[in-house]
């Protein structure tokens, strides 16, 4: 005995879903895949996807737009200082009020976007300010006399940089970060992209890396710990230097005369920035940490750049005679010291920055691979909240479906 098929779904008849379109001539290559960060028509994302913009990043907006407007009024006062008097010192200022400017501008934009590089941006620049405003603070502080200006600065600096440091840093921030990265689809939440049409995925493994550290990143952990203790004992001596000259000299002329072509404060700041740069990334890496390798790289570049201009001004000055007088009775030649030092302080630089980009220091510090986040679009309701089609139907395997009449079913249909 057999049965008729059963009847065809009308509603599926009457609202015929749209082919998908194909991709290639004719076709060949299948339907078109929709991208992970393809919004889906006609559907907000989750609630698990969405949130209200938190003071947080207002603030660092804020701060961001503060520093855009200071920076800017710095490059034209450093374009000016710089047509009437031109130094060394004025072109790296405007280099560094050119920098300033395009960080903060560019930052402030993207940020409220949620671009998680804008955010890393944000934060190295802030931490490298904090630097020069402590740098700026001692300096002030030492020359309180002709410097006040330079105290009060640093200090307004320090402020801003460390607000702007904490805001960063702060819950809320992150999490805008996150959520944004994962509408994008670089990230992928365990349960999150569960729906009604398919199961839970499973959140993305931890990177692996090698139960032992190996031998370069050992070497740069301790790169960077000589280059710490070399700038700290740098810094001290800076220190020391300048409140000798302030007890027994007139003012920061002086210093300026005794020290050569390299002004006091140009070795206190480089030596602040290498030495707050080293004690960040010194223990990131050696917890394996990807950060401290991105952040170490960005880092190492400056460390070179203000060791490398270090040299450049002993170098100078020895060609200018400034060496030529003969060492005090007991005392070793300057010369010595500031080339063995400068030179040595270079070349750690230098080679923290080329292990870095070694394979062992990579492997050691894996990032977290980005993984597609899978949209699901909720199966369509038919009436009385049964689950209707999603896609088109198959016919049966006893008669093909027909098209209904226009006076009830057609023959056959069971009715």
């Amino acid at each position: 005995m057999s049965f008729p098929p059963p009847p065809p779904d009308r509603m599926h008849l009457q609202y015929q879903p749209a082919p998908p379109q194909q991709a290639g001539p004719g076709g060949a290559y299948g339907p078109v895949q929709q991208r992970p960060d393809q919004p889906v028509p006609g559907q907000l994302p989750p609630a698990e996807m969405t949130m209200a913009k938190p003071g947080t990043i207002t603030g660092v907006q804020v701060i961001l737009w503060i520093f855009t407007a200071l920076a800017g009024l710095g490059d034209i006062a450093a374009a000016i200082s710089l047509v009437e008097y031109f130094t060394p010192f004025g072109l790296i200022g405007l280099a560094w009020a050119a920098y300033s400017t395009v960080q903060a501008l560019t930052s402030g934009i993207h940020i409220t976007r949620g671009k998680r590089w804008a955010w890393i941006w944000s934060l190295v620049s802030s931490i490298l300010g904090l630097a020069i405003s402590a740098a700026a603070i001692v300096f002030g502080v030492v020359y309180i006399e002709v410097a006040a200006l330079t105290l009060v600065i640093g200090v307004v600096l320090a402020g801003l940089y460390g607000t702007l440091l904490g805001l960063l840093c702060s819950k809320s921030a992150r999490q805008w970060i996150l959520m944004h990265r994962i509408r994008r689809g670089e990230v992928q939440v365990q349960g999150l992209a569960a729906g009604p049409g398919g199961p839970a995925q499973a959140a993305p493994a931890d990177p692996q890396r090698p139960e032992k550290r190996p031998g370069a990143a050992t070497f740069a952990v301790v790169a960077v710990w000589l280059l710490a203790a070399l700038s700290a004992w740098s810094l001290v001596n800076d220190i020391r230097f300048l409140m000798a000259v302030s007890a027994e000299f007139y003012g920061f002329g002086d210093a300026l005369f005794i020290a050569g072509h390299r002004p006091p404060v140009y070795d206190l700041i480089a030596h602040t920035v290498i030495l707050v740069g080293a004690l960040i990334t010194a223990p990131l890496l050696a917890k394996g940490k990807s950060g401290g390798r991105v952040f170490g790289i960005v880092w190492s570049i400056l460390a070179t750049v203000f060791a490398g201009l270090m040299l450049t001004f002993v170098v100078i000055d020895y060609v200018d005679g400034y060496y030529d007088l003969p060492p005090l009775p007991g005392r070793i030649d300057p010369l010595i010291p500031a080339f063995g030092w400068t030179i040595l302080r270079t070349a750690l630089a230098l080679l923290v920055f080329v292990l870095l980009l070694t394979p062992g220091v990579r492997a050691w510090t894996p990032g977290k691979p980005p993984s597609a986040l899978i949209m699901v679009v909720p199966q369509p309701q038919g009436p009385y909240g049964q689950p209707g089609p999603s896609m088109p139907q198959q016919p049966g395997p006893y008669a093909p479906p027909r098209q209904s009449g226009p006076y009830g079913p057609p023959p056959n249909s069971g009715y």
